[in-house]
């Protein structure tokens, strides 16, 4: 299902993720609870086989235990909980913070008939939201492509 992202990150040098460091199916079920709605479908996937990774020296959101959770800001659940009540009105899951000058985050509020969220980019400088990729999966498949050099 997942095979073309699968090939990519086998061959990119863009995303680094750290073996033996997925999250446990338990932490995903508590963080949805908290949530109370599901996270996507290809996340899940990701935060089970991979976990924890940087995208050009910047960390993807995930998911740590609980009795770290506190003690991290690359935690999803912990950044939703700092979220101000607009964006938690609005669908807004924060996923990626790469600079000063845009942020990506899921839109709960889009969900497919898959249970995937639109991937949403801000770029605070026109502060217009854009749809960057129709599911996580997308949304780092999408960002290998632009970030990794070619070659001429």
């Amino acid at each position: 299902m997942y095979s073309s992202l699968i090939e990519k990150l086998e061959h990119t040098e863009v995303i680094r993720w750290f073996p033996n460091h997925q999250v446990q199916e338990s932490w995903i079920v508590e963080v949805e609870q908290e949530l109370a709605f599901p996270l996507p479908p290809s996340y899940r996937w990701w935060l089970l086989n991979y976990g924890q990774a940087l995208l050009s020296g910047t960390e993807i959101l995930t998911i740590t235990s609980s009795e770290h959770r506190e003690y991290t800001d690359v935690d999803i659940l912990y950044r939703y909980r700092l979220a101000d009540k607009d964006a938690k009105k609005e669908g807004k899951l924060e996923l990626f913070v790469p600079d000063e000058d845009e942020y990506y985050y899921f839109d709960t509020q889009t969900a497919d008939h898959l249970g995937e969220y639109k991937v949403m980019r801000l770029d605070y400088f026109n502060g217009e939201p854009e749809v960057y990729a129709d599911s996580f999966a997308g949304f780092l498949e999408k960002l290998i492509d632009q970030r990794t050099p070619r070659n001429r």
